[in-house]
């Protein structure tokens, strides 16, 4: 790796430190009293289900960079929850997979449309110009995001 990259990744590393709060902290505001809320783990299982449909909770694990005991913990509340049930894989009887139920999709419908009505309000007193270069970084970040987590997701259904 060469010097100047070095020096560029270390300088993401502190912007990522420096931005991702003022962004949460300003995400959080607004009401969203339906559904998951806004810094719960659960809200990307819950998501990552309603996306890619009924999924092994190892895959979701794998996806989210947490352990086996903790998605479970997840899952279970989840279903608690009516939000996400165990239904068994038609192609292999060992294995069960966690898929949406109906009150999940409507809490994701739900959550979704909180989410970004609050990241309207919270973002709209921006220019018109840093709308588009926000909007444009967003697009390059998921862009990156993507061909890292691909790297990382080898075999997993989630990619």
């Amino acid at each position: 790796m060469a010097d100047t990259d070095r020096k560029k990744l270390e300088s993401i590393a502190d912007d990522i430190l420096d931005s991702i709060p003022v962004f949460l902290r300003r995400m959080s505001r607004g009401g969203m009293e339906h559904g998951p809320k806004k810094h719960d783990p659960s809200v990307f299982v819950l998501h990552a289900v309603s996306k890619h449909g009924p999924v092994r909770m190892s895959e979701i694990g794998k996806h989210m960079g947490v352990s086996k005991p903790y998605m479970t913990m997840l899952v279970d509340r989840l279903i608690s929850d009516g939000l996400v049930e165990r239904v068994p894989d038609p192609n292999d009887r060992r294995v069960v997979k966690v898929a949406i139920t109906q009150h999940g999709r409507d809490a994701v419908r739900t959550f979704m449309k909180g989410f970004r009505e609050t990241v309207v309000q919270n973002l709209s007193s921006l220019e018109s110009s840093d709308i588009a270069s926000l909007h444009e970084s967003m697009r390059i970040i998921k862009s990156v995001a993507s061909k890292l987590e691909r790297n990382d997701m080898e075999g997993c259904k989630l990619d």
